[in-house]
C-alpha cells in the first residue's frame, strides 16, 4: 500500500471514530432567543408597553429582574452577529417585538426606530450567512391592546392581521421562514389561567374554566388569518413559507389500557389542541378533546360546552393556514389514570383547572435525569416519540426543532457538561427520527443567551454564552457547549 492510500485510510479511521451519525446535507444548525427575553432597549427608543412589562410591575420576580436591559441586544446586535457567525449556525430564530414596531399596537402609529432595528439586525445576520427565522408573536402583547381585552378579545385576531401584514411587506423579501405564534398553549395556560405558574396578562383564575380556551381560540384564528394573508398575498412573490411554533410535551405510561387512554387524552389537551386544527386532515380541536370538555360542561350545568367552536369556513381557513410545523420539545412526563400509588412519586393533575377537565395524574420518571433541581428532567426518546407522531398523524409535515435545551447546574458553571450531554442525548434521538423518516429540516439550542426566563427571572440560565447581568456592558464568555456544538455542526454529524 503506498503512502498516500495510508494517509487515506487513516483519515477515514479518524473520521469513523470521531463523527457518526451524519445529519442530512442540508440539514439547519440554529440557536434561538425571543425579543422580551433578551433585546432590553425599552426606554427612550419608541418601543410601546407590553404586558409583561405591566405584569412585572405588579407580580416581581424572585431576583426583582425586568426586561429593561435584559441582554441588551438592541445595542449589541452585531456583537451577536459575529458571534454566532463564529459558532457556525446558518439559521437565527428570534421573535420580534410588536409593540416596538407598534407602540400601541395598531398600524396607525409605526415607531421608526424599532423599523430599522429589525432591518439592521436582519440584514447583520444576512451578510454573515445566516437565514433568519421570525416568530411574529413571543408572548409579548402590547399593553395598549391587553387593555382592550387581549387574546379574550376576538378582534386581536384582525389587530394580528394587520400587524403581519405590515411585518410581511416590510421585511419579506429578506426573510423566508415565518412562525406566528409561540407556544399558544403556555401562553393561553399559564397567562390566562395562571395555574400552576402564572405568567402575563395574569389575573385570570378565577375564570379558568373558559379563559384559557378563549384565549387559545383567538390565537389559532390569528395564527391563521396571519397564515393566509401571507399565503395569498406575499408568499407567490416572496417565495417564503410560514408555520406556528408549537410545544409538545411527551407523556409515558404504564401498560394499562386505561393509562394508555388518559395519556392519550393529556396530550390531546396538550399539543393536538392546537396542531389538530391546523395540520389534521379533518381540521377541528380533537375528537376526544370535544367529547370530554361537552361531558364536562353538562355535567356542570352549562348550555354548551367551555371548547370555543369554529365554523365550517373556519375550519378549512386552519387547515391552509401553515406550510410546515416549528416544534419545541424539552421534556416528557408519566400519566396515571389513577394516583400512582408509589408515594416517591409527586403528582398532580385534578388540583388545577386544566388538571380536572384531563382527568388524569402526572408525575415525572425519577431514573430520568433532572436537571439542577428544576422541572426539567431529561427524556430523549420522547423528542423521537413526538417527531413520529408528528409523521404518522400530520402526513410527515416538515419540522424545524426551535427549542431544545437545559439551564446551568450551578456547580459546573461554564464547564457545562450537563447541557452538553443533554443536547447528545436529544440530538442522538433526533437522528433516530430522521432514519425512521420524520421530516425535519433543522435544529434549534435555546437559548443563544442567558436571558431572561419569564417568572424565573435570570435565575434559569440556557445560553450556550454565559452573560454577566451585573456589568452594563453584558459582556458574552461562551460556555463548553459553544465549542462542542461548533464541533457539532462543523462535522454536520455527532462526534465521540
Amino acid at each position: 500500500m503506498n503512502q498516500t492510500k495510508t494517509l487515506l485510510l487513516i483519515a477515514l479511521l479518524v473520521t469513523t471514530v470521531h463523527a457518526y451519525k451524519r445529519f442530512p446535507e442540508n440539514f439547519q444548525w440554529s440557536t434561538a432567543t425571543s425579543a422580551f427575553q433578551v433585546e432590553g432597549g425599552q426606554e427612550g427608543t419608541g418601543r410601546g408597553m407590553s404586558i409583561w412589562d405591566r405584569y412585572l410591575e405588579k407580580h416581581p420576580t424572585p431576583d426583582n429582574s425586568t426586561g429593561k436591559i435584559a441582554c441588551d441586544t438592541y445595542h449589541k446586535f452585531r456583537e451577536d452577529a459575529l458571534l454566532l457567525k463564529d459558532v457556525g449556525v446558518k439559521q437565527y430564530r428570534f421573535s420580534v417585538s410588536w409593540s416596538r414596531i407598534m407602540p400601541d399596537g395598531r398600524p396607525d402609529n409605526i415607531n421608526p426606530d424599532g423599523v430599522r432595528y429589525y432591518h439592521d439586525l436582519i440584514d447583520s445576520l444576512v451578510k454573515k450567512g445566516i437565514q433568519p427565522l421570525i416568530t411574529l408573536y413571543h408572548w409579548d402583547l402590547p399593553l395598549a391592546l391587553q387593555d382592550r381585552g387581549g387574546w379574550l378579545n376576538e378582534e386581536c385576531v384582525n389587530w394580528f392581521g394587520d400587524y403581519v401584514r405590515f411585518m410581511f411587506t416590510e421585511y419579506g423579501d429578506k426573510v423566508k421562514l415565518w412562525t406566528t405564534i409561540n407556544e399558544a398553549y403556555i401562553h393561553a395556560k399559564y397567562g390566562y389561567c395562571g395555574e400552576p405558574l402564572e405568567h402575563a396578562p395574569g389575573g385570570f383564575k378565577p375564570n379558568c374554566e373558559w379563559s384559557m380556551y378563549i384565549a387559545a381560540h383567538n390565537m389559532i384564528l390569528a395564527h391563521s388569518k396571519a397564515g393566509n394573508i401571507y399565503k395569498k398575498e406575499f408568499q407567490p412573490s416572496q417565495n417564503g413559507q410560514i408555520g406556528i411554533t408549537l410545544q409538545a410535551v411527551w407523556y409515558e405510561h404504564e401498560n394499562k389500557p386505561e393509562d394508555e387512554e388518559a395519556a392519550a387524552r393529556v396530550f390531546d389537551f396538550q399539543f393536538n389542541w392546537f396542531a389538530q386544527p391546523i395540520y389534521g386532515k379533518e381540521g377541528d380541536y380533537p375528537v376526544r378533546m370535544r367529547e370530554r370538555m361537552a361531558e364536562l360542561s353538562r355535567e356542570e350545568g352549562r348550555s354548551r360546552s367551555r371548547l370555543p367552536t369554529f365554523t365550517p369556513q373556519q375550519i378549512e381557513e386552519i387547515r391552509q393556514s401553515a406550510d410546515f410545523l416549528s416544534l419545541n420539545y424539552y421534556t416528557s412526563y408519566v400519566v396515571s389514570q389513577d394516583l400512582p400509588v408509589n408515594n416517591t412519586v409527586e403528582a398532580w393533575g385534578k388540583l388545577t383547572q386544566w388538571g380536572r377537565d384531563i382527568g388524569a395524574y402526572i408525575s415525572t420518571n425519577p431514573h430520568w435525569k433532572q436537571i439542577a433541581g428544576t422541572w426539567l428532567r431529561s427524556h430523549p426518546q420522547g423528542l423521537r416519540s413526538v417527531l413520529n407522531f408528528i409523521r404518522e398523524h400530520y402526513n410527515n409535515v416538515p419540522v424545524y426543532i426551535t427549542e431544545n435545551g437545559s439551564m446551568d447546574t450551578p456547580e459546573e458553571g461554564l464547564n457545562d457538561v450537563t447541557r452538553i450531554e443533554y443536547v447528545r442525548g436529544h440530538l442522538e434521538a433526533l437522528h433516530e427520527a430522521l432514519q425512521d423518516g420524520c421530516d425535519v429540516r433543522s435544529y434549534a439550542y435555546w437559548s443563544f443567551l442567558d436571558n431572561f426566563e419569564w417568572a424565573f427571572g435570570y435565575h434559569d440560565r440556557f445560553g450556550i454564552f454565559h452573560v454577566d447581568f451585573k456589568d452594563p456592558e453584558r459582556p458574552r464568555t461562551p460556555k463548553k457547549s459553544v465549542e462542542w456544538y461548533r464541533k457539532v455542526i462543523a462535522a454536520n454529524a455527532l462526534l465521540d
